[in-house]
């Protein structure tokens, strides 16, 4: 069996890793409302756990560097 497919050209990415920050001293905003979302967000954390990670994906330029 003979397939054919699309060309996929995948975006350049810059990447960030922010690990182990504090639930205790998270606070999260909404910019477009104002409005501290970071109880909303907290009570969605499992019991028990005390620090979290994060990870940041942009989609740049080729003509950024990476």
């Amino acid at each position: 069996m003979l397939k054919k497919t699309k060309s996929k050209v995948t975006p350049a990415k810059r990447i960030i890793e922010l690990k182990h920050f504090s639930v205790k001293d998270l606070r999260l905003v909404n910019t477009d409302t104002g409005e501290d979302i970071t109880q909303n967000v907290i009570d969605k954390i499992p019991d028990g756990v005390e620090t979290v990670d994060f990870k940041f994906t942009f989609e740049i330029d080729d003509s950024d560097d990476v």
